[in-house]
């Protein structure tokens, strides 16, 4: 036998009833749709498309001497990298279109990237972090530097941004290249 269904007692009940099957439709029947995966963990001062280029380039810009653009070759992780070709010889650089950049604190920060030579010579890569305020000053540029073989390696460092920083931008450069060789870069934290 069926029995019949009773009206909850007082309203707050009932809220709470309407909860629990809302909670229990979400499990059983899930959203249709794309899934968007955000590899980006609490706390990073970039923005996700800058940090994976999942969604697109982010902030990302040929400064001098290169083209920029996505690669689905082989990321890292995710769908795609940011593959640096270098246009002309005698340095090269890659800088993000924000200045003055990410909003940022005076703190201790951790940076952490990946790299590969993707085509051509292996290239040397500078990743200067340039702390500033609000002016757009710089107050302090950390840089880490490495020189990566076509596998992916990882390049980190703890950082200590100075008093009066207010914003934090990011260069990757390197001083050896010829036209036609190729770096790529993934999974861009600054912590």
């Amino acid at each position: 036998m069926i029995g019949t269904a009773r009206r909850p007692a007082h309203r707050a009940t009932a809220a709470a009833a309407r909860a629990v099957v809302a909670a229990i439709a979400l499990v059983v029947f899930p959203a249709c749709g794309p899934t968007v995966v955000d590899h980006t963990p609490a706390g990073n001062i970039l923005d996700a498309d800058t940090q994976s280029l999942e969604g697109g380039l982010g902030h990302w810009q040929a400064w001098f001497s290169t083209d920029v653009g996505r690669s689905s070759d082989d990321p890292h992780r995710g769908h795609a990298s940011l593959r640096i070709t270098v246009t002309a010889p005698d340095g090269w650089g890659v800088e993000l279109d924000n200045w003055p950049g990410f909003p940022a604190t005076p703190a201790n920060h951790h940076i952490d990237l990946w790299a590969r030579g993707a085509s051509g010579s292996p290239l040397d890569l500078a990743v200067s972090i340039r702390w500033r305020n609000d002016a757009g000053a710089d107050l302090q540029t950390d840089v880490l530097r490495t020189r990566p073989n076509d596998t992916w390696q990882p390049i980190g460092g703890d950082l200590t941004a100075p008093t009066g920083t207010t914003r934090a931008a990011l260069e990757l450069t390197g001083s050896e290249a010829g036209p036609g060789d190729a770096l790529d870069v993934d999974e861009i934290f600054l912590l």
